[in-house]
């Protein structure tokens, strides 16, 4: 033991002073452990090698549809346009969506004549004519409508831009015509602005979709599509149960005035756009 001790450099006092106490040198001094193997890791670690998450295709996979680089900017556009409303006139902001709930403080608002709210609602519509121009592009391309001569760029978004701006343009100037000729200029101009807060909020709850379906390709389009046009028909629907509402507030209100101009303005042009629409 004494030479096994000495191994590790052990001076001999210390030995003979265990050895005349009757102690064990192996007791008296710290036992030496063997220190455990090392462990070498290996010099590759494949991080793909057990794990749930495997592989379904041997390659990238091509996106159905990529949007083009022109439709980012107008979506920016828009959001600065909802910023700047809200920065800069949030007090009549605010007031014009209370009054798509509020049929009395539409009526205030159009009888003082509001001249802030009505810019905002200007600037609201302004978008409403270009989300509806993106709502079209995107379900033209979707249906495949054949719009010779256009092409599925940016043409085509402007030329619904211009499309759905000329056709309300056209609509409020029958409006206002009709309202100077049959002398209900007020309630002419009640019903226009209502026109404009409901167009307005469709243009705020149609970007949303707009937005998932230009940048996020896994999502059904046909089930965005679906819930979409639903929500363009409730509003809608609720659009001509404000109308009726002024036009039964009306003096002398005709029921057959009410049908022909909803078969003239209302009902005419929605058949056509389900004609398109049923188009593939």
């Amino acid at each position: 033991m004494p030479d096994t001790l000495s191994l590790i450099g052990l001076p001999n006092d210390s030995l003979a002073f265990a050895d005349s106490v009757g102690v064990s040198a192996t007791d008296s001094l710290v036992r030496i452990v063997p220190a455990p193997p090392v462990k070498t890791s290996p010099a590759i670690i494949n991080l793909y090698g057990d794990h749930a998450l495997q592989p379904t295709h041997n390659g990238p996979i091509d996106r159905p549809y990529v949007s083009p680089d022109w439709l980012f900017p107008i979506l920016l556009l828009i959001a600065a346009v909802f910023t700047w409303l809200r920065v800069f006139y949030n007090k009549y902001f605010t007031q014009l969506f209370e009054a798509v709930v509020n049929n009395n403080l539409t009526n205030q608002i159009v009888r003082d004549e509001n001249i802030l709210v009505q810019r905002a609602s200007v600037y609201l519509s302004i978008v409403f004519y270009l989300v509806g121009a993106l709502f079209l592009y995107e379900f033209s391309l979707h249906r495949n409508w054949p719009l010779a001569g256009i092409g599925s760029g940016f043409p085509r978004f402007l030329f619904f831009a211009i499309l759905v701006s000329a056709v309300y343009a056209l609509k409020f100037l029958i409006l206002k015509i009709a309202g100077w000729l049959f002398d209900v200029e007020k309630e002419t101009a009640l019903y226009i602005f209502n026109v404009f807060l409901l167009n307005n909020l469709l243009g705020i709850l149609l970007l949303p979709f707009i937005a998932l379906l230009a940048f996020h390709g896994a999502l059904p389009g046909d089930r965005l599509f679906q819930a979409a046009l639903i929500l363009i028909g409730l509003v809608y629907l609720y659009r001509l149960f404000r109308g009726f509402l002024v036009g039964i507030g009306t003096s002398g209100f005709s029921p057959l005035y009410l049908f022909l101009y909803l078969c003239t303005l209302e009902i005419a042009p929605l058949l056509v756009l389900l004609r398109l629409a049923s188009r593939s």
